[in-house]
């Protein structure tokens, strides 16, 4: 195999950070993850580049074998000059100069994106979206985000913040964001929000049903996933939030349709932990979003790659940057 066809990538998140070595062809050959929660960057990326160098040792390689490494970072972030700005949920990186710090440290050529992006690359190259010229992935954990295939070519914007879907405005005045927006579709649908949600709606019911569905029976620890037990156990308040977040995601789906016209929207973390749970109501309020000449056109799915989608979000953002430039 020709040595330009390996790959580094890095996959950074709010609680996990992902190394991973592979090819251009999809081969994960090494994957590795350390945590990242209230971590100094000052002494993680050391760290990442060691662990990279590990990995190329695991495998016979030196770093003349691989063509670039790629790193897949929360917004907001400088993604010209490879810098990680102000991510929400690792506070102390603040304007980190990642990029060029393992290319110094691994002397290899290194590309940079959002995560979002990442990962519909990742989809498209690998997983669900492979074939498709026009699709969209989405993130639906934490928070909600988006990466847009548009006639074979990632779409970036002008700020490189195209995308943005979670912070699209459902609700004028609604529900306050935590990106500072009202109405927001992630303040409605993303797991923070929600969690948030029930936390401070059920704060002065301490005897409330939803409480045996936490961890350790814990307000503070009702989540995403409480919610789903609740919802799927019938509990009245769940059922009724459980079907508020599906009618506020087909908003949003029938929104990307309509502007995009996608033969695939790939779904992330929720629609193949929650399975059909959630995918049938979705789809059930769809029609009252899409025109039935997009939505006959457009399949919805879940993420091929689920929690593997990390180990090659960064080989596909560099494989992506390559290919852009004829040079794979």
């Amino acid at each position: 195999m020709s040595k330009k066809n390996y790959l580094l990538g890095f996959d950074i998140g709010g609680t996990k950070i992902g190394i991973g070595l592979g090819t251009a062809e999809g081969e994960i050959l090494q994957s590795r993850r350390i945590d990242n929660v209230n971590t100094n960057p000052d002494e993680v990326l050391p760290q990442l580049a060691e662990i990279a160098k590990q990995e190329l040792a695991d495998a016979n390689l030196s770093a003349g074998d691989v063509l670039a490494f790629g790193i897949s970072t929360p917004s907001p972030a400088d993604i010209p000059n490879g810098i990680i700005t102000t991510p929400p949920n690792n506070p102390y990186w603040r304007n980190v100069p990642i990029k060029k710090y393992l290319e110094d440290a691994l002397n290899i050529r290194g590309c940079f994106d959002n995560d979002a992006n990442c990962a519909a690359l990742a989809e498209w190259y690998f997983g669900a979206g492979k074939g498709c010229q026009n699709m969209i992935y989405l993130t639906m954990s934490t928070g909600i985000g988006a990466g847009v295939i548009a006639e074979g070519k990632l779409i970036r914007g002008k700020s490189f913040l195209a995308g943005e879907i979670g912070h699209s405005v459902l609700v004028p005045g609604g529900r306050q964001c935590n990106c500072g927006l009202k109405g927001c579709y992630e303040a409605y649908a993303g797991g923070r929000a929600l969690a948030q949600r029930m936390q401070e709606e059920l704060r002065n019911s301490p005897t409330h049903e939803m409480l045996a569905f936490a961890k350790d029976n814990k307000l503070e620890n009702l989540d995403l996933l409480a919610l789903e037990k609740a919802a799927r156990a019938g509990v009245d308040y769940a059922v009724k939030l459980w079907d508020e977040m599906c009618l506020r995601d087909a908003q949003a789906y029938g929104m990307l349709m309509n502007i995009f016209n996608p033969e695939k929207i790939v779904l992330g973390t929720i629609a193949y932990a929650a399975g059909d749970f959630f995918m049938e109501p979705v789809k059930k309020y769809l029609p009252e979003f899409a025109w039935p000449e997009t939505l006959s056109v457009c399949e919805i799915v879940p993420s091929q790659l689920r929690r593997d989608i990390g180990s090659y979000a960064g080989i596909a953002g560099a494989l992506y940057e390559l290919k852009q430039e004829s040079s794979i």
